[in-house]
């Protein structure tokens, strides 16, 4: 699994774990799961404010300090410099408050870590902490200082806790096998070499482009020492297959968790989103050239990839039908039935939250394609597609107004991969201001009675009669 990625969009909340779990009883799990859906149902928001900001940067200070220290002195320059900069990177997400806090989230992982840890005592967890991106790309990273991340949409592409456990399993295997350490050296190796610093000294001598040559260069060489090797990843398999057949979860978990990152490009943001059959009212019916690309005699845009980083994470799990075909063939896999306590809530809460997370961050392209794939697949309910609709229509009419809109929608790009994300950046840049106003009127009078007595729609509501009436 991918170990660094996440430093570029750490988007996290802390989860301590217990140290010393007891075994699960059907009673607690029962009181957890009413004291879930109760908490649930009251707050259906991310927070990203943390309240024990000290007590997070202290444990990080410790767990960097411990960890430089941990290294021969010959290498502990390089090794301060890498950690004392990924520390930093850490505490600018927090100030920016890109985490997400959510004790829903928390009691179900420690549900998992728990029988993880029960299971495998030989464990030292005591300085562990899992941390969840609120990124929507399925993965999982391990840091080699304590640190855990898992996003948000890994949630969505398991079944059951048993994949979600096999995959800790696995991050832990990582951890446990020094495969953090040992890249950091060898990318320390491979920076103070005769290759290298020869390349570096060519960039550094070019008469045009150096900066952008020797930038090029650093970054190659730190994003190929953030990847795990195929050796790394089966090694950590075979660790994690030995970890998870303590616990009570089904074996087959670990192949079918696999599966199911094996996946291509097409499988991220590739739902439809009906853009004419959403926005087309009878008062003020769809208009073909809203989704119109425009015809250029030369378009020299090179082919963009719009979650690239985040894909090419994916690709750090290199090789998954090999390593599918390793642990068949090291091992003889139980199958028991799959567990899915707490799981499905947490599905919930994430569907729910999912557009919220790119309106917090911005991305009102994403939040528009997030907001239709989610009512297309029943996963809100029209009171809160009517809510985020009315709302981001809002937050568009007043970016065109101000003109600011080009700073938070990118153009739509002919060589984009994200079909359906481009086809809403295509549609909101085509709209006028005179659109928009019309559109978001439009859509609150045909959807009044489905929020008639919730106040930010109706606020949004006069916001366009307003508008429209002037």
């Amino acid at each position: 699994m991918s170990r660094e990625i996440g430093t570029f969009f750490l988007f996290l909340v802390f989860i301590k774990p217990n140290p010393t779990p007891t075994p699960l009883k059907k009673v607690f799990c029962l009181i957890l799961l009413l004291c879930f859906s109760v908490a649930n149902s009251q707050n259906k928001s991310f927070i990203y404010t943390p309240n024990n900001i000290d007590s997070i940067q202290n444990y990080i200070n410790k767990i960097t300090t411990n960890k430089i220290g941990s290294f021969d002195i010959k290498n502990q320059k390089k090794i301060k410099e890498i950690l004392l900069e990924r520390k930093e990177t850490f505490f600018k997400s927090i100030k920016d408050s890109s985490f997400i806090f959510d004790k829903n989230i928390n009691n179900y992982l420690q549900t998992v870590l728990a029988e993880i840890y029960r299971s495998n005592p030989q464990i030292d967890n005591k300085d562990f902490y899992f941390l969840i991106s609120k990124s929507l790309i399925p993965n999982a990273a391990c840091y080699g200082n304590g640190i855990f991340t898992i996003n948000l949409g890994l949630f969505n592409l398991a079944e059951n806790n048993d994949e979600i456990a096999f995959i800790i399993c696995h991050e832990l295997s990582h951890y446990i096998l020094n495969h953090n350490d040992k890249s950091l050296l060898k990318h320390i190796q491979t920076f103070n070499s005769k290759d290298v610093k020869k390349k570096l000294s060519a960039a550094s001598n070019l008469k045009y482009g150096r900066r952008a040559a020797v930038t090029s260069l650093l970054s190659d060489l730190k994003y190929n020492f953030m990847k795990h090797s195929r050796n790394d990843e089966i090694q950590a398999d075979s660790l994690g297959i030995v970890l998870f057949s303590k616990t009570k979860y089904s074996q087959q978990a670990a192949v079918t968790a696999l599966k199911k990152l094996d996946f291509d490009e097409g499988m991220v943001f590739n739902n439809q989103t009906n853009l004419k059959q959403n926005f087309n009212f009878k008062d003020y019916p769809f208009k073909e050239v809203w989704t119109e690309k425009e015809d250029k005699l030369f378009d020299i845009t090179q082919s963009a990839n719009d979650f690239a980083l985040d894909k090419d994470s994916l690709k750090t799990h290199p090789d998954i039908p090999l390593r599918i075909e390793t642990i068949l063939h090291n091992n003889k896999l139980s199958s028991t039935s799959p567990s899915k306590e707490l799981l499905d809530l947490v599905k919930k809460k994430v569907a729910e939250n999912s557009f919220r997370i790119y309106y917090d961050s911005n991305r009102y392209d994403y939040a528009l394609y997030q907001i239709l794939s989610l009512h297309e697949n029943q996963d809100i309910d029209d009171l809160t597609y009517t809510k985020a609709i009315s709302t981001l229509f809002k937050k568009i009419f007043l970016l065109k107004q101000n003109h600011v809109f080009g700073k938070y929608v990118e153009p739509a790009n002919t060589f984009s991969e994200e079909k359906y994300v481009n086809e809403i950046r295509l549609f909101l840049n085509n709209l006028e201001l005179k659109n928009v106003r019309k559109i978001g009127y439009a859509f609150c009078a045909e959807n009044e009675l489905k929020a008639k007595d919730d106040v930010l729609f109706q606020d949004n509501f006069s916001f366009f009669k307003n508008l429209n009436q002037n």
